[in-house]
């Protein structure tokens, strides 16, 4: 594992209006973006163990319809785990060598709408690379052969530029040892260690804990930057999806995300 990327998906201001919830008994699930042609999925057929799509929508007061078409990705609830990224995103993961066994940790906009809760970046999903396929046919073909219904392999795939599809391991692998039973999954339920947002402040003011961030040397490599280095303290600005972390000199951020999925996955 060289790279950890924390990759930002689900519901934002623009894209859905609203936070993906967190439900009362602690269970959360990120709310996919809408689309606006027709995908794999409408928000009324996603299923995640048991909670539907209309739930999830009726739960955030979201201003989508459980009708409309629905961007379901990544895929982390079923056998095979798959993203697919394309445009400038998927050349900033290709230019900073994101590659076969490094790890995506998904995070997104949360909030516990029935306490009234805090806006919160969260969390939510991990997927370890075991292969990446590019290009629309090559993508259509790994699909239909896997019976995958994937909105980067379906209908009219012109319209994702630089089409690239990330397929997970089966297990979590450290070190070329087994870790964790599963490559790539949904987070059980909501935690503090999951939450990236400082106490007490506004969503985009991140803390990451000081045992494993302390003293990195050249962690990120492209858009992130510390805010206050010694508190391990983050401003999250602008609206980028891929921030890529570089983990050959910081092992200890490594240590950091592989726990994370042993505690919480």
């Amino acid at each position: 594992m060289k790279r950890i990327i924390l990759s930002r998906k689900g519901f934002d201001a623009k894209a859905g209006g609203s936070a993906s919830p967190i439900f009362s008994n602690g269970r959360f699930f990120s709310i996919p973006i809408p689309q606006d042609h027709p995908s794999p999925k409408k928000y009324e057929d996603l299923d995640f163990y048991g909670t539907s799509g209309t739930e999830l929508l009726k739960e955030a007061s979201a201003k989508v319809k459980p009708t409309d078409y629905c961007h379901n990705d990544p895929l982390l609830n079923e056998d095979i785990g798959i993203f697919g990224q394309a445009s400038s995103s998927q050349t900033e993961l290709k230019n900073n060598n994101v590659g076969p066994g490094d790890l995506f940790l998904f995070f997104g906009w949360f909030k516990n709408f029935s306490i009234k809760g805090r806006d919160l970046h969260h969390l939510f999903g991990w997927l370890q690379i075991n292969k990446i396929i590019e290009g629309s046919e090559a993508i259509t073909t790994y699909l239909k052969e896997n019976n995958i219904a994937h909105p980067h392999g379906y209908g009219d795939t012109s319209k994702f530029s630089n089409n690239t599809i990330y397929i997970g391991k089966k297990d979590l692998e450290i070190n070329g040892k087994n870790f964790f039973k599963r490559g790539h999954g949904l987070f059980k339920k909501t935690h503090n260690d999951l939450i990236l947002t400082e106490a007490n402040k506004t969503r985009s003011r991140w803390k990451l804990p000081s045992e494993y961030f302390l003293n990195t040397e050249g962690l990120f490599l492209n858009r992130m930057k510390w805010e206050n280095e010694k508190e391990c303290t983050i401003f999250y600005k602008g609206f980028g999806q891929e921030f890529i972390l570089d983990i050959e000199k910081n092992p200890n951020v490594m240590k950091w995300a592989a726990n994370l999925v042993k505690k919480h996955g």
